[in-house]
């Protein structure tokens, strides 16, 4: 507990940052607990944004923090920190049912100092990892724990129904908990002494399993109901959009690597790894092949430990059924790689480095163990180090994507994206247009939002020309786009550009949306045309308040 909080303490002052911001600043729902109970029927994304994700317990703690906080974050900093510290004991205790306690504690005390756990503690949103990990491992040393003081007798109805409203109450907090029936599957198979044939094994733990079926079923049918009809329930990442599944795979096998040196050597952290960091791979090459071979490689060593080794065997397949959700292969998320998913991956992976400094130990004299104790030692400081110099990066909105942009990631579109609008909002307009020329530089060909946003800054200043040529690039990416139709119409009509502003009216009266403000800008655009009116004398006004923002040009 002492080792997570000392690593995490740095960030204490923090502020929100990053999502933070909308789903919870800014969310006036979790304001107040007065109607809490809709959480549940709600999405986890509030409007404007789209309806993704469901979360309901989430949100209801979160409500929680803000009203006894008072809505300061430094409440969700020590929720989050007591969080952590609590998963790190209960990760000990699952450690203590396949170690010694040495070698258990070393994992426990890793974990706690681990600097790739940093995002997930630092943001109040990420609470839900946090929860999951403590979920997950408590259901786990329970389930262990009642299997071997059972022996062959069944699991009995109050362990099933105890795990099982773990299982429903960790899914409520997010949804990779949905993995923890093959986290039982694998401590069956590891920590559970064997000697029974496997079809008795598996009549025993059927009613477990068809319990947690039924909950999963249950989650997903009243999570895709609420996300009307969406199963996958998110966005599909930009570096994975567009994409066959033989891509996918291509992409992700990119990835393998920096999951490895994640875990193993954190050394370099970033906030983001959006395209141009991370972008889509549609070809063979080193990066795919060194993924296989890791990959394989891991494989390899989950098979030849499976009986020598139990213990290193348990891990691997804890880590790789813990890093499923976001494999994206089979079903594309909305991030390929982001350091908070890896929370719950690690404790299996520190696992099995316990399992392999167990073997170690065995064979090894008083000088040896000396020598042992003296690198964990120095892990432990440096893991404390590098966790409290990376807490302080997510101090604030404008601190954390100025890191991400100029320091991190340097290649990632929406660090950039997002420091632009952090320079426009400071008034720095000239670091913001050279802010968004690097977005548009480093995102992907069918990413249009950045070309949109930035034309709207330039317009809404009057500058009309350089908008009109953003917004057209725009179009050409997303021709559905009607707002950015709209601005263009009348960026046209403020440039002169009847006959061309005519034209983009047709297409957007097509689409049905505000026909009344299309039928002005084409009467407009007419009349303008036929009385040959200079430049700059055509100024419109919006008919409804919805399309105002389209339309102005200027400040007036």
């Amino acid at each position: 507990m002492l080792l997570a909080i000392a690593a995490s303490i740095s960030g204490i002052g923090n502020q929100w940052a990053q999502d933070d911001f909308a789903i919870i600043w800014k969310n006036s729902s979790v304001h107040h607990l007065a109607d809490g109970w809709r959480a549940f029927a709600r999405p986890y994304w509030p409007e404007p944004f789209t309806p993704d994700l469901y979360r309901p317990l989430a949100l209801l703690s979160y409500a929680a923090q803000w009203v006894i906080g008072g809505g300061s974050p430094l409440l969700f900093r020590i929720a989050s920190y007591l969080l952590y510290a609590a998963t790190s004991v209960v990760v000990f205790r699952v450690a203590l049912l396949a170690l010694p306690a040495a070698p258990a504690f070393a994992v426990a005390a890793l974990f706690a100092v681990h600097p790739v756990h940093v995002e997930a503690v630092a943001m109040a949103v990420n609470q839900g990892e946090l929860w999951v990990a403590l979920l997950s491992g408590i259901a786990i040393a329970i389930y262990v724990e009642a299997r071997r003081a059972g022996g062959s007798a069944p699991l009995s109805k109050r362990t099933i129904l105890a795990i099982a409203g773990l299982y429903l109450v960790a899914c409520f907090f997010k949804e990779n908990a949905l993995v923890l029936p093959g986290l039982l599957v694998a401590a069956e198979a590891f920590l559970v002494p064997g000697g029974e044939p496997v079809g008795a094994r598996i009549g025993r733990g059927r009613p477990l399993l068809l319990v947690m079926t039924l909950v999963a079923a249950s989650f997903m049918g009243i999570r895709t109901l609420v996300l009307s009809g969406d199963v996958v329930g998110t966005f599909t990442a930009e570096g994975l959009a567009y994409l066959t599944m033989g891509q996918r795979a291509l992409t992700m096998l990119s990835v393998v690597p920096e999951w490895f040196r994640l875990l193993l050597w954190p050394a370099h952290l970033q906030a983001d790894y959006s395209p141009g960091e991370i972008v889509a791979q549609t070809e063979w090459g080193a990066a795919q092949t060194l993924g296989l071979l890791l990959v394989l490689g891991t494989a390899m060593a989950t098979v030849a430990a499976w009986r020598k080794a139990p213990v290193i065997a348990f891990g691997l397949v804890w880590t790789a059924v813990a890093i499923f959700p976001v494999h994206n292969v089979l079903v594309p998320t909305g991030i390929v790689l982001a350091e908070r998913t890896l929370l719950l991956p690690s404790v299996g992976f520190l696992i099995a480095v316990g399992g392999a400094a167990e073997l170690l130990l065995r064979r090894a004299g008083s000088r040896d163990r000396l020598i042992l104790a003296a690198g964990l030692g120095a892990l432990l400081i440096l893991g404390v180090y590098r966790s409290t110099t990376r807490h302080p990066v997510w101090s604030d909105q404008f601190g954390l994507w100025y890191d991400t942009a100029n320091r991190d990631a340097p290649k990632s579109y929406r660090a950039h994206h997002a420091l632009a609008e952090m320079y426009f909002l400071a008034g720095s307009e000239g670091r913001a247009e050279r802010e968004y020329r690097l977005a548009i530089q480093y995102s992907p060909k069918m990413v249009s939002q950045v070309y949109l946003d930035y034309a709207n800054k330039l317009r809404l200043k009057g500058f009309c020309f350089p908008a009109a040529e953003l917004y057209r690039q725009s179009l050409t990416i997303r021709p559905n786009n009607i707002a950015a139709r709209a601005s263009l119409v009348s960026c046209l009509l403020h440039l002169g550009a009847y006959r061309e502003a005519l034209s983009h009216t047709r297409q957007g009266m097509s689409y049905g949306w505000e026909l009344d403000t299309w039928r002005r800008l084409r009467h407009v655009a007419d009349s303008a045309l036929s009385a040959g009116a200079p430049p700059g004398s055509i100024r419109m006004t919006a008919v409804s308040d919805s399309v105002k923002g389209y339309i102005n040009i200027g400040t007036k």
